[in-house]
């Protein structure tokens, strides 16, 4: 099973990700590549392969809860230890936020992209597709022009 966020934009043929080796395929995090945790916007697992990690989660939920930063954080540590998670390329998965917007001062002139090789952009944090249509942030640093192409790939 392919799992996809509601606030993702596929920009890009996704058969890859069904053809991908691997038994649990997550984004890795973008901003502390040094952490085991994945970003769970896009992920894919074979349906009825991971009981145990759900039956984990159940018994143990107040220490999980009180052990992780969110359920990506307990999901990527579970399949980390069984030695089953693995990452999708890194161009596939594209974060909004990190790599469609240009940064600072340049994306006050130049409208977001699509990076190289991106397949998925993921809207992770306060902005989604909507925002980046009409340019709309919460945030002054994460400024960004309206993508009106986005309308080629998302509709609401």
């Amino acid at each position: 099973a392919l799992f996809l966020d509601l606030d993702v934009v596929i920009v890009d043929d996704i058969t890859p990700f069904f053809e991908q080796p691997g038994s649990f395929l997550i984004i890795h995090d973008w901003k502390r590549p040094w952490r085991v945790t994945g970003n769970s916007s896009v992920y894919r697992f074979r349906l009825g392969a991971h009981p145990d990690v759900l039956a984990d989660f159940r018994r143990d939920f107040e220490r999980i809860r009180a052990t992780f930063r969110n359920e990506q954080a307990y999901l990527s540590d579970a399949l980390h230890r069984q030695g089953q998670l693995a990452y999708w390329p890194d161009a596939w998965c594209a974060s909004w936020k990190y790599h469609c917007i240009p940064r600072f001062p340049r994306n006050l002139w130049r409208a977001p992209q699509v990076p190289a090789g991106a397949r998925i952009l993921i809207f992770h944090g306060v902005i989604n597709p909507p925002d980046a249509l009409e340019g709309r942030s919460t945030h002054a640093w994460r400024r960004a022009r309206p993508a009106p192409w986005l309308r080629e790939h998302w509709r609401e």
